[in-house]
């Protein structure tokens, strides 16, 4: 028995020098941390509860055993109580953002090397970077962007592998990429800390400070490797995965904004960290450059690390939601198994369901590819009220959305297409377009109310049905159900701007034209659209309270 147990000690400890007396012998014990850090993420991301006990990380200086630190204690509630994403089922299969980010005190300690007895972290430099940046910070932010971003970000199915392990062993192996993962790490922190969605100790001015500083080095170690004169690592996964985080992150203090709401009330919001990314700009000049950076790579076909080509697709979606553009690449979803399926496939209609549903839009304008593209928001719209709090595979939640929200996105202006239809067909089709668009950014896809295209999309619809060529659209028939769905999405955009008040009285207008005297009957007429009573209906009915209070017609 004795000699059982002193072989599993063997096996669960291991010892290592270290002084090492040779560069031979330093990198050997360098590879045996790196390995022992490699196996921790692997076992980290395989949704694992968190062990019960606790084990041993060993230094052999003095042939000296010790015990790791207590891990500091940072608990993160929900963020806010509205949010539908933050519940669960009994049985743990449910995804459940909040709930992660609540656990994260429980998480283990990164178990690559902790502290010594001279109270030194990583003796071995381990970490692939600089000196300068407190221990203590790197370390959070690793534990950090492992246990709680990553898993929001990229979220599979159970069977399924994270790219946590492959992220985290190639950030290893680049120092651009590792320091990148921290700016990102401490970026994301300080957003939710901003917003209160986690206690106001977690973050202060010492992370600013760090978080300042490793933007200034990440700048200076991504530009050198972009311009290293071997092609295919100026263009790697760590360089793209780098681009990345600096796109989509900042360190200027002023610019994060404290959370406001946008009017409309959006299911998962939480789902891949919107209400986290969405709350900074996108840095244009990073984006740029991330664009060019795949195309030279020869497109998201061409980029093996897991996860990788999925999340510059997010990214693409992410910053063309806010400037209401065309996506720069193909949708990408986040399982292999879902590659190259159809919107029809991905969500579960078919074109009988198009021809009769929004297939009928095609007599006032309307082109194929905006009744398909209407057809599937309408059906991932069901989806949710099939259980508007949670689901069984978020992965495919989150790919459901977002081909939905690159689909619209991708719908061409009329300005592109008037050779196909008339000029008041062109006004039409626009009129809809847009208002496809405020539904995307407000319920599909919810930009935070810091970034949210919402006003300028609002005064777009406005310009259109100014335009002499709309002028049908607001006197026929066919067209006054279609324009109170637009009205009503246009004025719920216009809120807080003085456009609300003259589509509060457009509404009143054709709402008489229409017979329509109640908020039912509005109502009805909405839901023959692409609707979310659960998301629109409040700021639906404050806009019609407002348009019955306007005495007189639009003139």
């Amino acid at each position: 028995m004795a000699s059982r147990r002193n072989t599993e000690r063997t096996n669960d400890i291991h010892f290592v020098n270290a002084r090492p007396s040779s560069e031979i012998e330093k990198l050997k014990a360098q590879r045996q941390v790196r390995a022992h850090v490699g196996r921790w993420i692997s076992d980290q991301t395989k949704d694992r509860e968190p062990r019960q006990t606790r084990g041993y990380s060993v230094v052999a200086r003095s042939r000296a055993i010790v015990r790791p630190l207590p891990d500091r204690v940072v608990p993160f509630p929900p963020s806010h109580a509205s949010d539908s994403s933050d519940s669960s089922s009994e049985d743990g299969t449910v995804y459940d953002e909040a709930r992660r980010i609540d656990r994260w005190h429980n998480l283990p300690a990164l178990e690559r090397l902790e502290r010594n007895i001279s109270g030194m972290l990583d003796p071995f430099d381990t970490y692939p970077t600089s000196r300068a940046f407190d221990p203590e910070t790197i370390d959070m932010s690793e534990r950090y962007i492992t246990g709680v971003v990553w898993p929001g970000l990229t979220p599979r199915p159970g069977h399924v592998k994270t790219p946590g392990k492959s992220w985290f062993e190639l950030s290893m192996a680049n120092t651009e990429l590792f320091t990148a993962f921290m700016f990102g790490s401490l970026c994301h922190l300080r957003v939710q800390w901003q917003n209160n969605w986690i206690p106001g100790t977690t973050f202060g001015a010492k992370q600013q400070r760090a978080l300042q500083l490793i933007e200034m080095e990440s700048i200076k170690l991504i530009n050198k490797a972009v311009r290293n004169p071997n092609p295919k690592k100026a263009v790697s996964d760590a360089v793209l995965l780098s681009v990345i985080c600096m796109a989509h992150h900042q360190a200027e203090e002023k610019l994060v904004q404290q959370h406001r709401r946008t009017p409309f009330n959006p299911p998962f919001p939480r789902l891949q960290w919107i209400d986290v990314y969405g709350c900074l700009p996108p840095n244009m000049i990073h984006i740029k450059g991330l664009v060019q950076l795949v195309k030279l790579r020869g497109g998201l076909s061409c980029i093996p690390t897991e996860g990788l080509a999925a999340t510059v697709s997010f990214s693409d979606i992410l910053t063309c939601s806010v400037l209401c553009i065309h996506p720069a690449f193909e949708f990408w979803p986040l399982t292999e198994t879902r590659m190259g399926m159809s919107i029809q496939e991905m969500l579960g209609f078919s074109p009988a369901d198009i021809a009769h549903g929004f297939g009928r839009l095609q007599t006032i304008g309307a082109t194929s590819e905006m009744a398909e593209a209407f057809q599937a928001a309408h059906t991932y719209v069901t989806i949710i009220k099939t259980n508007p709090t949670s689901v069984r595979d978020v992965s495919l939640l989150a790919d459901q959305r977002n081909l939905t929200q690159h689909t619209l996105l991708s719908l061409a202006p009329a300005s592109n297409l008037h050779a196909f239809f008339s000029l008041t067909h062109s006004a039409t089709y626009e009129a809809c377009r847009l208002a496809a668009l405020i539904f995307g950014v407000g319920v599909l896809f919810p930009i935070p109310a810091q970034n949210t295209p919402l006003h300028r999309l609002a005064r777009l619809i406005q310009a259109v049905l100014h335009q002499p060529s709309a002028s049908e659209l607001w006197s026929s028939p066919a067209t006054r159900l279609p324009l109170l769905w637009i009205l009503t999405l246009g004025g719920i955009a216009a809120s807080d701007t003085p456009d609300r008040v003259w589509y509060t009285s457009a509404l009143r207008n054709v709402m008489s034209k229409t017979n329509i005297q109640t908020w039912p009957n509005l109502k009805a007429v909405l839901e023959s659209m692409l609707w979310y009573d659960a998301a629109c209906d409040a700021a639906a009915e404050t806009l019609w309270l407002e348009s019955q209070s306007i005495l007189g017609l639009i003139e």
